[in-house]
């Protein structure tokens, strides 16, 4: 009965000093979350998680965006690439906002055309996210 107890007041300890260290989290740094995720789910963006996630302010969005907004070019195989997946990560700190591509190699002009206009789906999402923090402000 008395290991019971013991176990008891060990799972218990632990299941309070979890839920107590979650909720050490800023009001502000709260909304500027909220506000990141509902403005990125306006401009359809969904979220995941990477497998390997170094940055604790950091939230990862991936998008399917359609090649011909995109590109001024026509492509060769134009039935199969009709589509394309953009990965961005979204810093966040108190007072700004840094969207870049997740992946840069494969985001950069030299391989995706110098003409492409995919770089526009970082400013739509920054844009996006700066409307929603002056809403909520």
């Amino acid at each position: 009965m008395k290991k019971l107890l013991v176990l008891t007041t060990i799972a218990s300890f632990l299941l309070g000093t979890n839920g107590f260290a979650a909720s050490q989290m800023t009001v502000k740094e709260d909304k500027m979350i909220n506000a990141i995720q509902t403005a990125a789910m306006n401009d359809e963006w969904t979220q995941y998680t990477p497998a390997m996630q170094n940055a604790s302010q950091t939230l990862y969005f991936k998008k399917k965006i359609k090649n011909k907004d995109y590109f001024t070019y026509r492509y060769q195989n134009r039935h199969q690439n009709k589509q394309m997946t953009v990965y961005v990560k979204v810093a966040y700190t108190n007072d700004n906002v840094n969207v870049e591509f997740v992946d840069k190699i494969q985001m950069n002009p030299g391989r995706l055309g110098t003409d492409n206009k995919v770089h526009n789906v970082l400013h739509e999402l920054t844009d996006a996210i700066e409307n929603q923090l002056s809403t909520d402000a």
